[in-house]
């Protein structure tokens, strides 16, 4: 069990509960090395109106200048005075986050694309499309692995909470589980028992592997940002980045907050945010409650026994957000097949969830989330001259009324009836108090104290030592926008004869099905995550 704050954390785990992320705010202190005599310093997370911002009397050691963030250390008081420097927008502490979840062993049990239309879960569903999944990494299955070239490695942040380096390069593999249960829910190809369709809603589409968290399904909130930062970095070659994390809103009020900044930037950047309400009924969580996100609950499609007798799970979260209602949509999120390495933490902690053709059992907002995804991919495959801004409004749109619209928003998630709606009026947002929004919880709510209530003299007494945070630590972690040359992504690199029918023959899934050729190793290349990236400008200190 992982040391994050001075002591064993226990955690609750279970198979695919919304991967809710607590928050551990005694993480945040990091006294410095003259603590007896001096005030301690902490580190904290800080959400900028522009990337140059000056920050004064804090030691700066990343800035996430696609997401408009920068991480930092500082007193109390220091940190409390950046609430009057102009281009802060927010400051959070950099509170531990972790995976918790139920167990759903027992139940009938559904597949990803159940309930979804004739299309979802068919040989070239997803095709063309690429998502990249924040989570606690993949490992290969008989479902989806690296040979195929529909799972490829990205970028791996778990590990600077602890003074590690982000990494480009290597396997990012799941030693949780919760990432490879995702990734099958999305693309995963046919199994034992699937039939002629895959095991994921999407089987064609590629998943990239953005591994935020480790073994224990801990990550952090700078962790999480440097994720999304990358992800911003990689559009467009990248078009959809699914979420399964959510932790309770920072405040009294649903407001800005550094991961609702950063999920912005990255749908401004061209990457359409897929992300989970929660798993609080009557709260949203974050960052599922940004106003313009896809947000998605779970829905029951196993209890009743199919789409047309449906209910919403009771664990789903709902609210309203500065007059926008959340979740948008819901999609299956009870009973769920999918796979789990042998050896994660989840299939070790949960045996029950096992079944007898060797798939897990899983339940939660994360489940519907990783579906949406696989929903947003197949629509985008099939609707080549959507834009990313379309997709949003247009399974808004196609979504079936369920009753429970307090819950459900526009309904259960429906990919056959999904075409390509423009009209702004379908996104959910016309309601949305843009100025409430932005004030809530940060600008102008009550940061300050949430701040004076983490970093209490509790939190002091468990404490990172300074060495923990010493820049050296950050400073080999980069990435580049020109990392990804155009030519790796041609319009042929998409062509239908890459995805030709005959790949699903009775041999469907050989390893010929899913040749290199059609997903070249040059096109994901080590040099394509070239360490060169971030100028030293980005990295420094503004004490």
């Amino acid at each position: 069990m992982r040391h994050r704050n001075g002591r064993t954390r226990g955690l609750t785990l279970g198979l695919g509960l919304a991967a809710v992320l607590t928050a551990a705010p005694s993480l945040a202190t990091a006294p410095s090395p003259s603590a007896a005599t001096t005030e301690p310093s902490y580190r904290a997370v800080v959400a900028l109106s522009s990337s140059t911002t000056a920050l004064p009397g804090v030691r700066v050691l990343a800035r996430y200048g696609h997401v408009d963030a920068a991480v930092v250390t500082g007193t109390r008081s220091a940190l409390q005075h950046l609430a009057g420097v102009p281009g802060v927008r927010g400051v959070s502490p950099d509170v531990a986050l972790s995976t918790a979840s139920d167990n759903h062993g027992n139940g009938r049990s559904v597949f990803a694309w159940e309930g979804l239309g004739s299309s979802a879960g068919k040989p070239r569903a997803g095709a063309g499309v690429t998502v990249a999944l924040l989570d606690t990494g993949v490992s290969d299955s008989a479902a989806l692995d690296r040979a195929s070239g529909r799972l490829v490695d990205g970028v791996d942040t778990s590990a600077l909470a602890e003074g590690g380096e982000a990494r480009t390069t290597g396997r990012f593999t799941d030693g949780y589980g919760h990432g490879t249960f995702m990734a099958t829910l999305i693309a995963g190809g046919p199994v034992d028992g699937t039939g002629k369709r895959g095991l994921g809603v999407a089987p064609m589409a590629r998943v990239v592997v953005v591994k935020v968290a480790d073994r224990q399904g801990v990550t952090s909130l700078s962790e999480v940002l440097a994720g999304l930062d990358w992800v911003a970095v990689q559009s467009p070659k990248i078009q959809l980045v699914n979420i399964a994390l959510a932790h309770p809103k920072p405040g009294a009020h649903y407001g800005e907050d550094p991961l609702t900044v950063a999920v912005e930037h990255v749908q401004a950047a061209g990457v359409a945010v897929v992300a989970a309400v929660g798993n609080t009924p009557g709260e949203v969580g974050d960052p599922g409650l940004d106003p313009r996100v896809l947000t998605v609950g779970a829905a029951d499609l196993a209890s009743k026994g199919g789409k047309h007798d449906v209910d919403v799970a009771d664990f789903s979260g709902y609210g309203s957000v500065a007059g926008v209602r959340k979740p948008d949509l819901v999609a299956s999120g009870v009973g769920l097949l999918g796979i789990l390495p042998a050896n994660s933490t989840i299939a070790r902690a949960n045996p029950a969830s096992k079944q007898r053709d060797g798939l897990w059992r899983g339940s939660g907002t994360s489940e519907s989330t990783a579906i949406a995804t696989g929903v947003a991919a197949e629509f985008l495959s099939s609707h080549p001259d959507a834009t990313l801004n379309q997709v949003k409004p247009s399974l808004r749109s196609a979504a079936d009324p369920i009753g429970q619209s307090r819950r459900s928003g526009q309904g259960l998630l429906n990919v056959a009836d999904a075409a390509v709606a423009s009209t702004p009026s379908t996104t959910g947002e016309g309601s949305l108090d843009a100025a409430a929004f932005a004030d809530n919880a940060w600008r102008h709510g009550d940061w300050r104290d949430l701040l004076d209530s983490a970093w209490s003299d509790t939190a002091q007494a468990s404490s990172w030592s300074a060495s923990s945070w010493s820049s050296q630590a950050w400073q080999s972690s980069s990435w580049t926008a020109s990392s990804w040359s155009a030519s790796s992504w041609s319009a042929s690199s998409w062509s239908g004869s890459s995805w030709s029918g005959s790949s699903w023959s009775a041999s469907s899934w050989s390893g010929s099905s899913w040749s290199g050729s059609s997903w070249s190793g040059s096109s994901w290349s080590a040099g394509s995550w070239s360490a060169g990236s971030w100028s030293a400008a980005e990295w420094g200190d503004d004490e």
